[in-house]
């Protein structure tokens, strides 16, 4: 049954704050979006070793890890960005604007992939200190339609009739703090760019793609080609003894001042046995908007 369809139309002093929200879905609207997940590795060995039963030991053990490396997804986040804490995995998402909303939104682009570098640096810095794996990062671009409410609270079932006139909560939402019943972020609902990273991930070693390492998926490198270039910036792509360069310099051919900067693995990765036919590039330094290439970047092979 379409209930969306059924409270379309229902009076809203028969209705309730759940009848309208099922009624009214938002309108169709694709968005394009960034996302990272990120996952900590071997997190599932505890588990399995211990047949999913979990004793005092071992939960401290698993309080211990999760706190010390997620506690920084608090500090690495930005109001303009989304981030999503599940289990061992961390899904960050950010959406570009056009140059005619942002001017700067290359520049945003590029302190999202900062936003995302300097968390999986920290958290394997915190995972290595406590002789943990680390984490696998992988960054993705793609759609995002949003098609529901994204939260849903307890006042929402209660009929409008029956609360106190001219109040917003009825009284028992105000009596028990009116807690959130159903999540449903609108930032991951319907997410290529989340689909892509998570089978990239979930393939990991067997798709080729192993260990404590940050991955960029094709779809990122053609987003940020394209971003790039609308807004009037010439990308610089090379390749040296070092690896796979992508600059984008502020200034036409002069790659030691960029908004952004990245040196890839050169040899490309072609991911195996997923369902998702992509080109992946491994990471291995990132040059941030405000440091001169040849001063300082973020090293993802030493670091990680």
């Amino acid at each position: 049954m379409d209930f969306g369809k059924l409270f379309s139309n229902i009076p809203k002093d028969f209705g309730s704050n759940l009848t309208k929200k099922i009624g009214t879905p938002p309108k169709l609207k694709t968005r394009k979006c960034f996302c990272m997940w990120s996952d900590l590795l071997g997190f599932g060995n505890i588990f399995v070793q211990n047949n999913w039963k979990i004793d005092d030991k071992a939960q401290r053990e698993i309080y211990n890890r999760l706190e010390a490396a997620h506690s920084a997804v608090l500090y690495y986040s930005s109001f303009l960005e989304r981030n999503l804490i599940l289990n061992d995995g961390i899904a960050k998402v950010f959406h570009p604007r056009s140059k005619f909303e942002d001017k700067n939104n290359v520049l945003s682009i590029s302190l999202f992939f900062r936003s995302c570098v300097e968390l999986h640096l920290s958290i394997s810095k915190t995972e290595h200190e406590h002789n943990y794996p680390g984490c696998r990062s992988i960054l993705a671009f793609g759609e995002n339609i949003e098609y529901l409410a994204d939260e849903i609270r307890l006042d929402d079932y209660v009929m409008n009739y029956s609360k106190p006139q001219g109040a917003e909560l009825s009284d028992l939402a105000q009596k028990l703090g009116n807690p959130v019943v159903i999540y449903n972020p609108k930032e991951l609902q319907m997410n290529t760019a989340f689909s892509k990273a998570f089978l990239l991930d979930e393939g990991g070693n067997k798709a080729g793609l192993p260990g404590n390492n940050f991955y960029i998926d094709e779809s990122v490198v053609n987003a940020v080609i394209e971003y790039s270039e609308y807004k009037g910036y010439s990308p610089i792509l090379e390749k040296t003894d070092e690896g796979l360069f992508m600059f984008i310099p502020y200034k036409e051919n002069d790659p030691q001042e960029v908004v952004m900067g990245f040196c890839f693995d050169s040899e490309i990765i072609v991911p195996q046995g997923i369902k998702y036919k992509t080109k992946v590039y491994k990471l291995k330094r990132f040059y941030p908007h405000d440091e001169k290439t040849d001063d300082f970047f973020f090293d993802l092979v030493k670091n990680s």
